[in-house]
Parts: structure tokens; C-alpha cells; sequence
């Protein structure tokens, strides 16, 4: 590999709650994308946890790698080993069953980051690389932990 290229070994970056212990989901950070505003992470949802809806604002990559999860809007499901492409100015509600058996696991990689809206359909917060850095040293706070070097800028 040339000098430029980075590995980030798993163990090297925590899993944190996305919010609160009880939120139903962890993250794990693994690119934070602040020149280009592409975000690379993992998240660790729990059954039967939902997203807000939401608008991306740039296009998603998403490799399913346990687990299964889906769009209340779409008739598709991920289970592990599928790759979900998803192109600007999407809407839709991330829901993992309540039956799946364990933690659903997904890597996304985010450009630009989306608009999340709340039941009425009222926007409520933009969540762009900078949020989800923030959200991220919240989840570190949260436990306890420092900010892994590890993650990449």
C-alpha cells in the first residue's frame, strides 16, 4: 500500500450508542469524510428499532453484513451479504424486524448526509458528517471512552 492508505482494525474503533444506552442502535465511526463530506460507518441496530424518515442528500452505499433490515416505503428487504445502493434525494424509514434474532449489522457509506423529519413531516435536524462525528464523541462520552485515533478524517 501506498503511504496514503490506512487500515482500521476492528477492534481499534468502539461500538458507542447512537443518542442514548436505550436508543436501540450503536455506531462505530470508521471515516469521518470532513474534506469531502462522505461518511463511513457502522451501525449495530437492535429488533424492531426505526429510524426517523429521512432525505438523503447525497448518494448511500449499504453492505448488510448480519441481519436483515428494510424501508417501511420500499416491498425489499437487506439480509446479510446484500448491497443496497441508494441515489440522491431518497426518502424512507429504516425498520429492522422485531422477529430478526439477533443485532443487525450494516456498514454505510453516507455522502453529504440527510434531513430527518419527525412524524408530521416537519424536518428536525440535518445530519451531516460533522453530526455524526458529534453524535459519535457523544456515544464515547456515554461509556466513558476516548476519541480512537484510529478513525479516519
Amino acid at each position: 500500500p501506498d503511504s496514503a492508505t490506512r487500515v482500521v482494525k476492528h477492534g481499534d474503533i468502539p461500538w458507542v450508542p447512537m443518542g442514548t444506552l436505550e436508543s436501540g442502535v450503536e455506531m462505530k465511526l470508521l471515516r469521518v469524510g470532513k474534506e469531502d463530506g462522505v461518511c463511513t460507518f457502522m451501525n449495530r441496530f437492535q429488533p424492531g428499532f426505526q429510524a426517523p424518515k429521512h432525505l438523503h442528500l447525497g448518494e448511500v452505499h449499504a453492505y448488510t453484513l448480519e441481519g436483515r433490515w428494510h424501508y417501511l416505503e420500499y416491498d425489499w428487504t437487506s439480509d446479510a451479504g446484500d448491497y443496497v445502493y441508494e441515489p440522491p434525494d431518497t426518502v424512507h424509514t429504516l425498520h429492522v424486524p422485531e422477529e430478526n434474532e439477533g443485532p443487525t449489522i450494516v456498514v454505510f457509506t453516507v455522502a453529504k448526509g440527510m434531513d430527518l423529519y419527525d412524524g408530521e413531516g416537519n424536518m428536525f435536524m440535518t445530519q451531516d458528517n460533522q453530526g455524526l462525528e458529534a453524535l459519535y464523541r457523544l456515544g464515547l462520552d456515554i461509556l466513558g471512552l476516548e476519541w480512537p485515533e484510529a478513525v479516519l478524517p
